[in-house]
């Protein structure tokens, strides 16, 4: 499904930042049938973006939130507790972006659209289709994210005993909170996670192993889905989701 751009306070994009581009476009484009590039792109539609790292620095994936106004998304997350890594600058005539952190340190960024709001393809397979901030503290979360983009937790069980918490605004879910506990080392940071549909988590698993990346968690047969996290071979972590009939059955 094509989309055309995201209400103000919406996960919106992600970008994939690596010191080793050439891996992951390799990795990526095997694993999803992405067209690699600085945006990768499916079917002409643009999906996530691709930026430089420094070397030695480990890669990762990077979630955006739209913003009316750059500056004023960098003055909410101030406000609210978090803090500014890269300020509001321009990225051509796409838009102008920023690069924030929460009050406990996940890293995300900010999108003011200029020529793309974001992500151009969604609900449907190799597309981004979730994303969940990751914490240890549950209640500094819900205090931050409150105050910078007026997000409210609602909770319910994904499974029974499996917590499942979602940020919502005006009763339209925006993303996801997931609270860390034993099954994470730790000293785990807290940090931004992207879900990837796919349409077939099991057959994913295993291109993503043939392709060299590693399976963290899964597969989980959830009632949304079979669930798996991933790991490519430049180390990021990421999650993908073969969506249950169900849920499928929502979007005719």
């Amino acid at each position: 499904m094509r989309v055309r751009g995201y209400a103000p306070a919406t996960p919106c994009w992600a970008e994939y930042m690596t010191a080793d581009p050439a891996g992951a476009s390799a990795f990526y484009s095997g694993l999803f049938g992405w067209t690699p590039g600085e945006v990768f792109a499916l079917d002409g539609r643009a999906v996530a973006g691709m930026l430089p790292g420094e070397p030695g620095r480990p890669s990762t994936w990077l979630c955006y939130v739209s913003a009316l106004a750059a500056e004023d998304g960098v003055a909410a997350v101030l406000d609210a507790g978090g803090s500014v890594l890269v300020p509001a600058h321009d990225r051509g005539p796409r838009g102008r972006a920023a690069l924030v952190a929460d009050s406990a340190g996940a890293v995300f960024g900010l999108w003011q659209r200029g020529t793309s709001g974001g992500a151009e393809a969604a609900a449907e397979p190799a597309t981004m289709c979730w994303t969940e901030v990751v914490t240890w503290d549950e209640a500094t979360a819900v205090a931050f994210y409150g105050r910078a983009f007026n997000w409210s937790e609602r909770k319910s069980e994904i499974a029974e005993g499996v917590d499942h918490i979602e940020w919502f605004v005006e009763s339209r879910t925006v993303g996801g909170l997931s609270v860390m506990d034993e099954r994470y080392p730790a000293g785990t940071p807290s940090h931004w996670r992207v879900t990837f549909e796919v349409e077939d988590c099991a057959a994913t698993i295993a291109r993503c192993v043939e392709l060299g990346g590693a399976v963290l968690t899964g597969p989980l047969d959830l009632p949304v889905g079979h669930y798996a996290m991933l790991a490519d071979p430049q180390g990021a972590t990421f999650g993908v989701i073969a969506l249950s009939d169900a849920i499928l059955d929502t979007r005719v």
